[in-house]
């Protein structure tokens, strides 16, 4: 699979959160960084294979942990990238 098919993906409760974080991380010369919502994380994937995942703040700790469980399920080994705030269990 070569890198271009990877993408790291943003996620957010609002969708402005989201792309806010995604300038920041294609500032950093990443790729392809795609942002999205909690509720549609999936669709977001196009098809690419998931390399990462960052959290944005707002969303909260049980949203957090439902989370982490869907990718853990879909993917064992994404990276997740948390707030500082947010630890999930």
């Amino acid at each position: 699979m070569s890198r271009e098919e990877f993408v790291i993906l943003v996620i957010g409760r609002s969708t402005q959160d989201a792309e806010n974080l995604k300038r920041l991380i294609e500032f950093m010369d990443t790729p392809r960084v795609c942002a999205a919502r909690l509720s549609n994380w999936r669709e977001s994937l196009d098809g690419q294979r998931l390399e990462a995942m960052f959290v944005g703040p707002d969303l909260t700790s049980d949203e957090v942990d439902t989370l982490v469980s869907e990718v853990g399920e879909y993917d064992p080994n994404v990276s997740i990238v948390l707030p500082e705030t947010q630890t999930a269990t």
